[in-house]
């Protein structure tokens, strides 16, 4: 069996449900991907730059914007009205559990972002080893995009494997 003939087999056995997750899911891998990298080859100048960070945050919105926009318009085109109909209970239920898991990622990055603001705020020595300025916005920004993630994977694993009350 040949590539194509491989994954044209693959895109029929898996639902259009699980086909929009899965675009979603690696549409906010890539924009992660895209934040991390470039955090990481930035230079200290450019991490105290208030400019250059919001320079890396309009591009990740845009790059958000952009994807998020033209995978939805790629599904509607290739499905049959399928973004159009409602979900059923199941699809209803696995969307809960996808987000209770983002909402718990939210909530802990959140609280780690206030403490590490008040850490700052009250000189009680840096928090972590390294100083990196902002860190609270990098921290709320890194669990909004983790969220992001972990709210796909469990609305495709929860889907697939069918262990949605566990």
């Amino acid at each position: 069996m040949t590539r194509k003939a491989q994954l044209k087999e693959f895109l029929q056995s898996i639902s259009f449900r699980e086909l929009t997750l899965t675009i979603d899911l690696l549409v906010s891998v890539y924009i992660s991907y895209i934040y991390i990298i470039s955090l990481i080859n930035a230079t200290a100048e450019q991490l105290a730059s208030v400019s250059w960070l919001s320079g890396l945050l309009l591009e990740v919105l845009t790059y958000s914007v952009i994807l998020m926009v033209s995978s939805y318009l790629l599904l509607a085109f290739i499905s049959d009205d399928e973004l159009k109909q409602p979900l059923d209970v199941r699809e209803k239920q696995i969307n809960l559990v996808g987000y209770k898991s983002k909402a718990h990622i939210l909530q802990a990055g959140i609280c780690v972002a206030i403490f590490q603001y008040q850490a700052e705020a009250n000189g009680w020595g840096p928090a972590i080893e390294y100083n990196i300025p902002y860190l609270p916005m990098h921290v709320m920004v890194g669990a909004f995009l983790l969220a992001e993630i972990a709210n796909y994977a469990a609305q495709l694993y929860k889907g697939r494997t069918g262990q949605i009350y566990e």
